[in-house]
């Protein structure tokens, strides 16, 4: 009988994450300031400044959690647009959430809990109360 070896998948040294942050990064910018108007808007979602925003749309790499936040906002933005009238959507995004215990999703995003305001989101899709 041959023991079963799991395999050991290395994690990405930092200098090596942070380029793999780095690719989308601009694509991502792009989404959110058409979802909520202004880079000053991206900021203040992600919970960073406007100055660290502008520093990313030339070319910076934002660090892993920044980037996970922001790709986080672009998916939520791209699933509203398949669901609401592009005058509503900045609204659910800065509105309490009842999904949500009344907070809003882009307090949550900024707290990196994207999975929670998909649910919401998925949920209200589908037509379930909170």
């Amino acid at each position: 009988m041959t023991p079963t070896h799991a395999a050991v998948v290395a994690a990405p040294s930092p200098s090596a994450a942070r380029v793999l942050a780095g690719p989308g990064a601009r694509r991502h910018l792009d989404t959110c300031r058409a979802a909520v108007g202004s880079d000053r808007a991206v900021a203040e979602i992600l919970g960073v400044s406007p100055s660290q925003v502008s520093r990313w749309r030339t070319g910076q790499l934002p660090d892993l959690d920044n980037a996970d936040r922001l790709a986080g906002l672009a998916l939520v933005v791209e699933m509203l647009a398949r669901w609401l009238a592009p005058e509503v959507r900045e609204g659910w995004i800065h509105g309490p959430n009842a999904h949500l215990a009344d907070r809003s999703p882009a307090y949550l995003i900024r707290l990196g809990r994207v999975a929670d305001v998909i649910g919401a989101l998925e949920a209200e899709k589908a037509g379930v109360y909170a």
